[in-house]
């Protein structure tokens, strides 16, 4: 399963009318992820930066988060994202290719892309494509 730890898109927010209650709890689960499971949590340690640490799984069912996740952060006043992937277990080459995507993307709008990795095969796999990485 896979998890944001941002608000919900707006399409999944509780809309209620001025005569309505609004719901005092709601829940809402996404679909079983069968590639396996990707936890993005966003923090911004100061306003012209952005931390997304990435647990788990980065693989064909589940790079595509990430990249929805960075896409904005990648065209907005930012000036430095940090990807931290020191707690994926698995990266395959469709996580890679995200990883590549927002290192472009970071170099054509002037703004700074840092990578933190473990020890691993998640760092060899990003230092064998040329990706520099921080430990």
């Amino acid at each position: 399963m896979s998890t944001f730890l941002e608000a919900p898109p707006a399409a999944h927010r509780t809309r209620t009318s001025p005569s309505q209650v609004p719901a005092t709890r709601t829940a809402s689960f996404p679909p079983p992820d069968p590639g396996g499971s990707l936890r993005l949590t966003v923090t911004r340690p100061d306003p012209t930066t952005a931390v997304i640490e990435v647990e788990g799984e980065l693989v064909a069912a589940t790079a595509p988060r990430l990249a929805h996740l960075l896409g904005p952060r990648l065209t907005s006043t930012l000036r430095t994202v940090v990807i931290d992937l020191s707690a994926v277990t698995f990266l395959d080459s469709t996580g890679l290719r995200v990883l590549v995507h927002a290192r472009h993307q970071a170099a054509v709008t002037g703004r700074t892309l840092e990578l933190i990795t473990g020890p691993g095969a998640v760092q060899r796999a990003l230092e064998n494509i040329g990706l520099k990485t921080r430990a």
